[in-house]
């Protein structure tokens, strides 16, 4: 009879979830209003139609996009959009690199359609949104109970019964509190996000979209686009995972800390059109940093299931139909993974040590050996700096998007141009474009040796001003700036 119970509490929690997005009220997942969310309050976010780019297309564009079309938005308005040479490039990669979510083939509409009441039901709406992560005794019926319409409630029991015994209950718990713990740290509470929510329709949708999808049309001649925050990536970061923490879902790497998000919102980011936002007060800064997180996770957590569904080819027969409760289970799991790798990135801040040289004359010896370390085979800088930035390589990014290595002459960082900010690029590298982490050449340095990274500092640093490039010449003849 005990054990009786324990199936009929466990098909009544997974039936929850099951009843909210299987109807055909759209307003079922929603909170009634407060004051504080009374703006926009028929909104939802749309489900994703855009393309995925699941990796880094191969290959290198061979000019810059037409303004306000980057390649993925070509490549959607397909025979019909601009650039067509480089929408001709990404089409070869198409069910590879890329996926289209709107493609029936690969994601059906009831796929989508349960997708986006799922995430209606963890992330609320724009005007009520929230981070509601379901409770222990729902992921394990969420994960044991696997609804079907076409089986009957004695076989769902008896499959259920058959995944109680094997699942893997100190992994998922482990998992699970690891989750709340993150929720907790990232300040995702309901009041906070509805204040930040605010801040944000009022600031930074324009460019940045309700989803946070980012809006090609602000995007700037040869620039970058507004950050996209759906794939839970972002470029000037001082988070980095260790190597031993096992990757679950698509990792932390690429997750910024908060003190990451609310330093580009106050600052801006120079050689872009992202303004710098001074007279927000504190509170409104910590809330739209929360907000911004909320629609990275949300975002995620979509993309994730999104791509695990219509990249078929990498599909193996133990993996299911994901369908009903399977599709539950799976959304579920990346929503859980997506929470532990911010809270994972935001307990790995990269260890930058204290500025090492006080003295100009210092400083120019750093850069020197920073010049030789630059051109050295173990970092390989120029390799995609070609004459210190200034020759074009374009690149594609995570995004699908076109980016150009910096050019270091220039002195112009988007990231921030402080030391301790290029110590972190280097550190860490920027995941999304691809450059690369040098973190482990710190543990070839030898004890008491001056450390590699802040003599690459010093010398970017000394590159972007004419003063320190002459100096550093005085000192050694043989340095040389131009081809």
């Amino acid at each position: 009879m005990q054990l009786f119970c324990l199936r009929l509490r466990g098909l009544m929690l997974a039936l929850a979830p099951w009843l909210v997005v299987g109807c055909d009220n759209p307003t079922a997942a929603t909170d009634s209003p407060t004051p504080e969310t009374t703006i926009l309050p028929t909104a939802r976010y749309a489900p994703r139609r855009d393309f995925l780019v699941i990796a880094i297309p191969e290959g290198a564009p061979t000019h810059w996009h037409a303004p306000g079309y980057p390649p993925t938005r070509s490549l959607r308005l397909y025979p019909h959009g601009p650039d067509a040479d480089l929408v001709a490039e990404l089409r070869k990669q198409l069910n590879k690199n890329i996926f289209d979510p709107t493609d029936p083939t690969l994601l059906q509409p009831v796929q989508a359609d349960r997708i986006n009441r799922l995430l209606e039901v963890y992330f609320g709406t724009p005007a009520a949104p929230r981070v509601s992560l379901p409770s222990w005794e729902t992921v394990v019926a969420t994960a044991t109970v696997r609804l079907e319409s076409k089986k009957s409630l004695g076989a769902i029991l008896k499959s259920a019964q058959s995944r109680l015994r094997s699942f893997p209950w100190d992994v998922w718990y482990t998992d699970w509190h690891a989750a709340t713990a993150a929720q907790d740290q990232l300040r995702l509470d309901d009041a906070t996000l509805a204040r930040g929510s605010v801040v944000y329709r009022r600031w930074c949708m324009q460019c940045h979209g309700p989803s946070g999808a980012g809006e090609p049309a602000h995007a700037v001649v040869n620039g970058p686009m507004p950050r996209d925050y759906r794939q839970g990536l972002f470029k000037y970061t001082r988070a980095f995972p260790p190597a031993n923490v096992k990757k679950k879902g698509q990792g932390a790497a690429g997750k910024p800390l908060r003190t990451d998000l609310a330093r580009v919102i106050r600052n801006g980011i120079n050689g872009t059109i992202m303004p710098a936002f001074p007279t927000l007060t504190a509170q409104e800064l910590e809330d739209v940093v929360s907000y911004v997180i909320h629609l990275s996770i949300r975002g995620e957590t979509e993309f994730a299931t999104m791509a695990k569904i219509t990249n078929v080819g990498k599909l193996t027969e133990d993996d299911p139909d994901f369908f009903g409760g399977e599709l539950d289970w799976l959304l579920m799991q990346n929503y859980l993974w997506v929470l532990i790798n911010w809270g994972i990135a935001a307990q790995n801040p990269i260890p930058i040590p204290p500025e090492p040289f006080t003295t100009e004359d210092e400083r120019i010896d750093s850069a020197i050996r920073g010049f030789r370390l630059y051109q050295s085979a173990e970092f390989g800088c120029a390799s995609c700096h070609a004459d210190y930035g200034r020759a074009p390589q374009l690149k594609w990014d995570a995004w699908g998007t076109i980016v150009q290595p910096r050019n270091l002459t220039v002195g112009v960082y988007r990231g921030g141009g402080r030391g301790e900010d290029l110590y972190a690029r280097l550190y860490g590298g920027i995941v999304p474009s691809g450059m690369t982490a040098f973190h482990e050449q710190l543990k070839k340095t030898a004890a008491g040796a001056p450390d590699p990274l802040w003599d690459i500092v010093h010398f970017l640093q000394a590159l972007g001003d004419p003063g320190d490039r002459r100096r550093m010449q005085e000192k050694d003849p043989t340095i040389r700036f131009d081809p």
